[in-house]
């Protein structure tokens, strides 16, 4: 199991059946392709796992750390929330798993701190509770969860995939009238404000920008989004059968079925790679 899939197990709740010796010995050989963003995702996520341990040992008074509530309770203290409001927020903003996951992230820091300040109260069973059952746990495993799931959007650019087959759904649902969305035609026709276009801006940018694949995503997503410009401006002129047609046949599909090749592509190369 190489490092990509290691994540992409945690993402998927860890259902596959791995040998976690073998699984571990691969992974770590890998951990430097874990930092993406200034975050080393790898190390986040076995820090994020370490915090149960930091708890049990100061609940059964083997701990030599002096942990505070009103620090814990915070999810900006931690190298996790730093990064999350600082590169993290400027690299993965347009994603709703990485708001999932400050949310979550801020949830688990609550319950963490709850978990300590029952321990501080002398009642250390109601404490081990917390911290094995509830709201702590499913806290913890769905920053983890998360993490490992916005690593795998950055490594394979599936968020930004995603969003791109999304676009004739909402152009057609806009031609209907069926849309509560205001589209603009200039806006439409650029490559770099959709999910795809940042991350072909950012993170896809730093990731693969050097590779000839990753300038063929950019020039074929590029002229997609003229071709959408040209349906959307149909359809405001009034031309609603016309605007339907050219988003069923013609230059928008082609343009529309070239990114996503391009992209599969992409990641085909980077997979062979491994």
């Amino acid at each position: 199991m190489g490092l990509l899939d290691w994540f992409r197990n945690i993402a998927d709740g860890g259902k596959k059946s791995v040998d976690a010796t073998k699984s571990a010995v691969a992974v770590e050989a890998e951990t430097r392709g874990a930092e993406v963003a200034g975050l080393n995702f790898k190390t986040a996520v076995d820090a994020h796992m370490k915090w149960k341990v930091r708890l049990e040992s100061f609940i059964n008074g083997t701990s030599t750390e002096e942990l505070k509530a009103e620090v814990i309770c915070r999810d900006d203290q931690c190298p996790l929330g730093k990064w999350i409001y600082d590169k993290g927020g400027e690299k993965f903003g347009f994603s709703e798993t990485f708001f999932d996951m400050r949310a979550h992230h801020a949830l688990f820091h609550r319950c963490a701190a709850d978990v300590l300040v029952t321990a501080q109260a002398g009642e250390k069973e109601k404490a081990l509770s917390l911290l094995h059952k509830g709201d702590y746990v499913k806290a913890s495993e769905k920053v983890k969860m998360l993490l490992a799931r916005l690593f795998v959007i950055a490594a394979e650019g599936r968020e930004a995939i995603d969003s791109h087959i999304k676009w004739r759904g909402r152009l057609q649902s806009y031609i209907q009238g069926n849309s509560t969305e205001t589209l603009d035609v200039a806006t439409v026709s650029r490559d770099d404000s959709c999910t795809l276009g940042q991350w072909i801006n950012g993170i896809g940018g730093e990731r693969f920008g050097q590779l000839p694949a990753f300038a063929v995503v950019r020039s074929r997503h590029a002229h997609f989004h003229r071709c959408a410009g040209e349906v959307l401006a149909t359809a405001q002129q009034g031309d609603k059968e016309k605007a339907l047609h050219l988003l069923e046949e013609g230059a928008y599909p082609d343009a529309s079925a070239q990114v996503a090749a391009a992209i599969v592509t992409l990641c085909e190369q980077q997979e062979a790679a491994r």
